[in-house]
């Protein structure tokens, strides 16, 4: 019996000391690896608190709502709220939307994107800890600081300025790298405090047609609505972008690896005048610009910049001595080479500051100083003539253009299908337009048709540079140069 024991307690110790491995120690890539786990982890634990939910609360008319759907759809997120088919009728209904936001300092400021809280009746504001500050409740509760809708920015105030919050800080965007990470903290389909995770693609997107001012991160961290007006992250817990909206593909909602987010510059520098001033005050000088082309590189001489179609009447600009023609290379010392990078390096400054403008008039190198005003949003935006010469005839037929004069003034009167300014237009995105005013022909002032054909004689490499001024119905008009080119 006792050799039984000592054999069944060998056994036990056998299967205790070598049947059951130890766990093995962790290779140092798996190390590092948890490392980079453990460093996500920190970014949320250390800003998951300074990222709230807003919730817009409106009151509009009961919404007609979706019918014949299979009842299983209603249980996903993004069916929630919605309704069977109903008639429609005159009674409002207080209706909310979602989206999210980020505390920027301790006095309760937070920043969140102006679609996120527009033609609200009542904001609710959601803290990570379940504080909720609700104007339906107290009106004073949350203070809309200020908006811009240019940019697609909001500043709101929660608290009474003297309870403290815990902020996120801006991190310098023009500093970040492609294929850095990406964090994106908010509440997609109403699912608070959601944490996704994944790469800059791209930055300095541009011309999205989303703002008049803008100034993209691209990124494939995850982005679905609700998240707008959250932070974006590095993997140090600071802001690089305000998350604003997602390309998707067909009918699709939901993020399919685009999404953008407005670069924490750029959000920083409005943010300031907001809390300041209330308002942006953008600076301006009085210049209309437009896009070089290959053919206006040629013609003007030069590799990159922007050309000045307009300095407008009364402004700096031109009183500065800026003209039409103009080819402006540098803003401040920094490089431009197109109207919207222009724009946003004259938005750098402040009202009053002097800019420094470097530029080519011909084959000149000028610069200009000019005291930036302030911008003001709410300004903007016959007969057949006898010619010259049978060569210039031949040449001025050659571009399919019929002229008119009125009121010492030259417009375009018929554009024909086989001519150069056709071709030219299908090719281009800024063509000429029947009803366009031509103002300059190679940089000569246009008073009658007989100066249009003698400007032609200046002509270089059988190129036509149009000086063109075009009023679209109920706007301000606009001018900009179109190369039209000449066969031979």
């Amino acid at each position: 019996m006792k050799n039984y024991m000592h054999c069944a307690l060998a056994i036990l110790l056998g299967v205790t000391l070598f049947g059951v491995k130890a766990a093995a120690e962790p290779s140092e890539a798996l190390k590092m690896a948890m490392l980079v786990e453990d460093a996500f982890s920190e970014v949320v634990d250390n800003s998951k608190d300074a990222v709230v939910t807003i919730l817009n609360k409106q009151y509009r008319r009961a919404p007609q709502m979706m019918g014949d759907m299979p009842p299983e759809l209603f249980m996903f997120p993004q069916f929630r709220g919605y309704r069977r088919q109903m008639p429609r009728n005159d009674d409002k209904r207080l209706i909310t939307g979602g989206g999210s936001g980020v505390i920027i300092d301790e006095k309760g400021y937070i920043v969140t994107n102006n679609h996120v809280i527009k033609d609200y009746d009542f904001l609710e504001v959601k803290l990570a800890d379940g504080t909720v500050y609700d104007t339906q409740k107290d009106k004073d509760a949350i203070t809309v600081v200020g908006v811009d809708e240019e940019s697609d920015l909001a500043v709101l105030q929660i608290g009474d300025g003297k309870k403290k919050f815990h902020a996120l800080t801006f991190a310098d965007s023009s500093k970040l790298r492609i294929g850095q990470w990406a964090i994106a903290i908010g509440a997609p389909f109403d699912l608070e405090h959601s944490v996704t995770i994944g790469h800059i693609s791209q930055k300095e997107r541009q011309n999205m047609h989303m703002s008049a001012f803008d100034d993209y991160i691209q990124t494939d961290a995850s982005i679905n609505p609700g998240n707008s007006g959250g932070p974006l992250l590095n993997i140090k817990g600071e802001i690089i972008g305000i998350n604003q909206f997602i390309v998707t593909g067909g009918m699709s909602r939901g993020n399919v690896g685009l999404g953008f987010s407005i670069s924490s510059n750029l959000v920083k520098q409005i943010v300031n005048d907001l809390i300041q001033n209330g308002e942006v005050n953008r600076p301006f000088l009085g210049i209309s610009m437009q896009e070089m082309t290959d053919e206006l590189r040629e013609q003007f001489g030069v590799d990159y910049g922007v050309i000045v179609s307009e300095a407008l009447p009364d402004t700096a600009a031109e009183k500065a001595g800026v003209k039409a023609g103009d080819v402006i290379q540098k803003v401040g010392g920094k490089k431009v080479n197109s109207p919207h990078e222009m724009l946003l390096a004259v938005t750098a400054f402040k009202i009053g500051d002097k800019i420094h403008l470097d530029a080519k008039r011909g084959d000149k190198d000028i610069s200009f100083d000019i005291v930036a005003g302030k911008r003001d949003t709410n300004a903007l935006y016959s007969k057949r003539a006898t010619r010259g010469t049978e060569e210039e005839n031949i040449k001025f037929d050659k571009l399919g253009l019929e002229l008119m004069e009125k009121d010492g003034r030259v417009f375009v009167e018929e554009i024909l299908p086989d001519g150069a300014v056709a071709t030219a237009n299908s090719k281009n995105e800024n063509g000429i337009a029947e009803g366009d005013f031509i103002i300059e022909v190679n940089r000569l002032p246009i008073r009658n048709v007989d100066d249009v054909v003698a400007a032609m004689k200046a002509s270089h490499n059988n190129t036509v540079v149009f000086l063109i001024e075009r009023k679209p119905r109920g706007t301000q008009p606009r001018r900009f140069f179109v190369a039209i080119p000449i066969k031979d």
